[in-house]
């Protein structure tokens, strides 16, 4: 009776557990201090050590109330930032570099100034390389020499062939709502080629330095904000409502793709032609097979993610509201193998072996169909302490190591959950 109570008590608490605290930070990513409470827009890291954050204010952009305007700086991968420029009226939305000291801050302010600053030591210090842009609002820049750039704007896109002595518009596009700018993004293949986004749906390529423009695809209803390419054909586009565009052959036609969410999607990085990262509201997707599809990898409560950085296809950051930003050294992701495609019977979750274990063990377990799976580690309080699965897998018997090195010892519970199916067993670490 004894054991019966004690079993019910635990169930309970890891079913209290699911339903307050069911998107924890797993422990493939580690929140940093940012030093900062706005929305973190954009990240860009020029080494494995010195990288950037830009901060703007939140996704309601109509309200002042929430001005943000930092750039923030890092020279040990994260560990510490700091401040080195704040402007209470800047926008960031995306910062450029030519090479490891020369690069851009792109963004505006609320009142509608489009404002560029410009480093020359890595980031160090900053100058505003404009004197401002009045209406205007900046997203992104292109080189594609070190004469010719290109600079989206939320009236259209800008050129200089004067290394941005001067700037020029070459393509122009009605304002929708001058009080709540749009996220156009521009990519550039070369000096010739390139694709822009506008705010009403509508993509344009040029093949020729900008000088002429055609559309390639149209969807008033689309809200795009961001686009990456694997290579030089084959590229994505990504936006509100969990819209995802494709292309393969550079831009001159787009497909829609269902990445089986309706999320609205912010950021994306390619680290090479089959693994990829976008950030969503409350997380972040990782493909492995070239976009066909995506899994969760990191579940974070309430907190909208907008901005993606990847040095590696293991190494990278994601920033957020509040200032959160996180780093992974893992991919985002645990190990789990597939170690047999025969079809089993029933699902099961096996008992951990070796047990007891220090510091690690194996967990196995069997899906008998197409499941979504969450397998996670809760300690004797029903306190989840680490996600190990939590993704769609294919029938077939899986194993996945936990190691438990940074936890003390004791009892804990591992608990098996897909839609059809939920199991809890129990382990001993022993140090």
């Amino acid at each position: 009776m004894y054991h019966l109570t004690l079993k019910r008590c635990l169930m309970l608490s890891l079913v209290i557990s699911y339903l307050f605290f069911p998107n924890r930070v797993t422990s493939q990513w580690t929140q940093q201090e940012s030093g900062s409470t706005f929305d973190l827009s954009t990240i860009h890291f020029l080494n494995e050590n010195t990288g950037l954050l830009g901060s703007a204010i939140s996704i309601h952009e109509i309200d002042t109330n929430f001005i943000g305007g930092e750039i923030i700086r890092t020279t040990n991968g994260g560990l510490n930032w700091q401040k080195v420029l704040v402007n209470s009226e800047f926008r960031l939305k995306s910062f450029y570099f030519l090479d490891q000291t020369t690069g851009y801050a792109i963004g505006g302010s609320y009142i509608s100034t489009g404002l560029l600053y410009k480093t020359t030591d890595g980031g160090v210090t900053w100058q505003d390389n404009l004197n401002s842009f009045f209406y205007q609002h900046f997203y992104n820049l292109y080189f594609g020499n070190q004469l010719t750039g290109y600079l989206s704007s939320f009236n259209g896109l800008y050129k200089t062939t004067n290394a941005g002595a001067n700037w020029d518009m070459v393509l122009t596009l009605t304002v929708q709502n001058v009080n709540y700018p749009s996220y156009r993004r521009i990519h550039f293949f070369d000096v010739n080629t390139g694709i822009f986004l506008s705010d009403s749906g509508k993509i344009y390529k040029t093949t020729d330095q900008g000088a002429s423009w055609s559309i390639s695809y149209v969807n008033p209803d689309y809200s795009f904000r961001d686009i990456n390419f694997i290579n030089s054909s084959t590229g994505f586009i990504i936006g509100l409502n969990g819209i995802v565009l494709k292309t393969t052959d550079q831009g001159s036609n787009w497909n829609i793709i269902n990445i089986g969410t309706s999320a609205s999607l912010f950021s994306l990085k390619f680290t090479n032609g089959l693994i990829g990262y976008l950030t969503k509201e409350n997380g972040v997707l990782k493909t492995t097979d070239g976009g066909n599809s995506w899994q969760e990898v990191l579940q974070q409560g309430s907190d909208t993610l907008f901005s993606v950085f990847f040095l590696n296809p293991e190494v990278g950051y994601v920033g957020g509201t509040n200032g959160k930003v996180f780093k992974t050294i893992t991919g985002g992701v645990i190990g789990i193998n597939q170690i047999s495609t025969e079809i089993p019977n029933d699902f099961n979750l096996e008992q951990n072996y070796p047990n007891p274990f220090n510091p690690a063990t194996n967990i196995k377990f069997n899906i008998p169909k197409l499941s979504n799976v969450r397998l996670a580690i809760y300690d004797m309080l029903g306190r989840e302490m680490e996600s190990l699965v939590n993704q769609q897998l294919t029938p077939g018997t899986y194993e996945v190591n936990w190691n438990a090195s940074k936890f003390s010892s004791g009892i804990y519970m591992y608990r098996l959950v897909t839609n059809d199916f939920s199991m809890v067993k129990k382990m001993s670490l022993i140090k």
